[in-house]
């Protein structure tokens, strides 16, 4: 039997395990298996698209939204917002350094080397100045603005990071299609050795995602969820400076936004102690939030200061004015909070709230029955044992009133918590009941044994139970000479511990929550 000939249903099933370039090929044999496969075919890679700012990815998106077949079937549209990472501040000599293998092979060779090196760096060099100046004249407002009404049926929109090495080394992703990503594996070939990751900076997250609102506003599209920044730290955090929308358009953007469901609002507020904290910008992408509260299906949320202790007035007066009614989801991570802020946050959301994960989420509450021993500081010489016994008896029982808010007011079926502690300093949570919990699936937590979770549709206890039981030590630092997460206010705080010289401050290492 021909395989033209097949039932629908069965060529499908047989496309659906094929690699994208694959499935591609075998598209254009004929007429046929290119008629019978399209609406597969684009239900599975363009329902979410992914756009690399690149003229030529803006080019691809305004070609699918002309295609009548191609832009019914979008839902989603996730701007990268970045490229190269930290390599656009490298000079010649260092993105060499960066590409270069670690181990030179013979002369002649690594004389070809070298000249590969050199012709890389000149389509590096344009194409980052291609790439900042979409970002920096509104070249992606431009595109959307155009593009957005075209595309009726995209109600997710939003940023997303990933690793330009990882995109270019990897040659089919299955789960997404990555326009410009074509033109830029053509350009940048590099055939000698691994390209080595630079460290993520903050990124441009600002400057796109203003301009994502303001198309949003300009073409009256509503949406079902929205999302600032990328889903992992440290790739997330939004910063205030590079914000760049007008009072009167959050008048009109909080109207449009009334249907949604969904929100990953990641704020950055200051990276150094000189950097002017933008109030007005803070306070208006907080009324986002509190606008669309009462829609929210699921939220998350970061409010994260990385330089210096943030006041817990900020999270205060949000929990003060947010009404949830219909949150079932809840993320908090990168969060500065008093234990009666943290209270009033959840409280409305308590009837409906099914599933929270809090990740790097530090108490600030001051400690009055004996001297505070206040933020973390770079003066700190040793981490837990200059603490007073009293002192680290007060930093528990705030936790523990946590924990019995939780167990007295809501019904929670799932829960996972990493990376708590109180004002710079890590906790370390103990669960003599981890075997009746509810083990989770190896791919929801792979490898992990130091993350805290509970889950209703496993355990062989109750959320009550579980929550109140749990231990709470103060966390001695792992001397990891690479550091690990860093709690909100501590991020460029060096620990000096003599005998260990200079350490992160932030070193207890746990996994990052898998329902982020």
């Amino acid at each position: 039997m021909s395989i033209t000939n097949l039932p629908l249903e069965l060529l499908t099933r047989i496309c659906e395990n094929l690699e994208p370039k694959d499935w591609g090929a075998f598209r254009v044999t004929c007429r046929q298996i290119h008629d019978n496969t399209l609406e597969a075919y684009t239900a599975r890679y363009f329902r979410k698209i992914t756009l690399l700012l690149t003229p030529e990815g803006l080019e691809r998106l305004e070609q699918i939204t002309t295609s009548k077949t191609l832009r019914s079937y979008v839902e989603e549209i996730w701007i990268i917002p970045n490229l190269f990472e930290n390599w656009a501040k490298l000079d010649r000599a260092s993105f060499t350094d960066v590409l270069r293998p670690t181990r030179l092979p013979p002369t002649e060779e690594s004389k070809e080397i070298e000249a590969e090196l050199e012709a890389l760096f000149a389509v590096f060099e344009p194409a980052m100045k291609k790439h900042d100046a979409i970002l920096q004249f509104s070249g992606l407002f431009n595109s959307l603005e155009k593009c957005l009404p075209r595309l009726k049926n995209a109600v997710t929109l939003g940023l997303r990071t990933y690793d330009t090495s990882f995109l270019l080394k990897n040659a089919a992703h299955t789960d997404f299609t990555c326009l410009g990503l074509r033109e830029l594996k053509s350009q940048f070939k590099y055939k000698n050795g691994p390209m080595r990751s630079q460290p993520m900076p903050y990124m441009p997250y600002g400057l796109a995602f203003s301009q994502l609102l303001n198309a949003i506003i300009k073409s009256n599209r509503k949406v079902q969820a929205l999302h600032t920044c990328g889903r992992f730290f440290p790739f997330c955090g939004m910063k205030l400076e590079q914000f760049q929308l007008p009072e009167a358009q959050y008048q009109l953007l909080l109207p449009i936004l009334k249907d949604l469901t969904s929100l990953h609002m990641c704020l950055r507020l200051k990276d150094h102690e000189n950097e002017t904290f933008n109030e007005s910008t803070f306070n208006n992408l907080h009324k986002i939030l509190i606008t669309v509260s009462p829609t929210l299906k699921t939220l998350t949320f970061a409010q994260w200061s990385p330089a210096e202790e943030l006041s817990p007035l900020y999270f205060k007066d949000l929990a003060q004015k947010v009404q949830f009614s219909q949150l079932e989801e809840l993320h908090l991570h990168s969060v500065e909070v008093k234990v009666n802020s943290l209270e009033e946050f959840l409280k409305t959301a308590a009837p409906t709230l099914k599933r929270l994960t809090m990740w790097l989420v530090s108490l600030v509450d001051e400690i009055t029955s004996v001297p505070d021993p206040g933020p973390l500081t770079e003066d700190s010489r040793i981490w837990v044992s200059s603490l007073s016994t009293e002192v680290k008896t007060e930093m528990q029982e705030l936790w523990r009133r946590v924990f019995k808010s939780w167990a007295d007011h809501l019904k929670l079926q799932y829960v996972q918590m990493s990376n708590l502690g109180y004002r710079g300093r890590f906790i370390m949570l103990k669960d003599p009941l981890y075997m009746e919990r509810g083990q989770p699936d190896a791919q929801l937590s792979p490898g992990s044994n130091l993350e805290f979770y509970f889950d209703s549709e496993r355990a062989s206890v109750s959320f009550k139970e579980w929550v109140t039981q749990l231990q709470i030590e103060m966390c001695y630092p792992n001397f990891n000479r690479f550091g690990g997460p860093k709690l909100p206010g501590t991020s460029n705080i060096v620990i000096r511990c003599p005998g260990f010289g200079n350490i992160a401050s932030s070193v207890c290492m746990y996994r990052l929550p898998t329902h982020m």
